[in-house]
């Protein structure tokens, strides 16, 4: 008996959960369509944190691990690699660069192994 209570519990939520159209929402959709774009290669990839709000087309903030010791230098060799130019470099309260980059190349960004994370760059407003 406690078993049927347990199924007769779950379809209830499960019914719950459609009627009120909280399964998936436009936002979740879009947000998988837009990662959909950027195959990595590798087995664990860094993580791709997408804009909530409106985001500067192609461009985005490299984040490298804290523990790296020359940033620039692996700055330099990711640019030679894959054949792009970094907007800003930084060094002091994080590690890493801004770059305008084609899905691809965050891709394969993302499997290198000193890459902690990948931000796109959205517009902020002012109060």
């Amino acid at each position: 008996m406690p078993r049927l209570k347990r199924h007769g519990l779950a379809l209830a939520s499960c019914l719950v959960l459609t009627a009120c159209g909280c399964g998936s929402t436009p936002a979740n959709e879009e947000a998988d369509a837009r990662m959909a774009l950027y195959v990595s290669p590798c087995e664990s990839p860094a993580p791709l944190l997408l804009s909530p709000g409106e985001k500067v087309p192609d461009s985005y903030i490299i984040v490298f691990d804290k523990a790296l010791k020359d940033p620039f230098a692996r700055i330099d060799l990711l640019e030679w690699k894959y054949g792009f130019a970094s907007k800003s470099r930084y060094k002091t309260a994080l590690k890493g660069f801004s770059a305008t980059l084609n899905p691809e190349t965050v891709g394969a960004l993302r499997c290198e192994p000193d890459v902690n994370y990948i931000e796109e760059e959205s517009l902020v407003q002012p109060y």
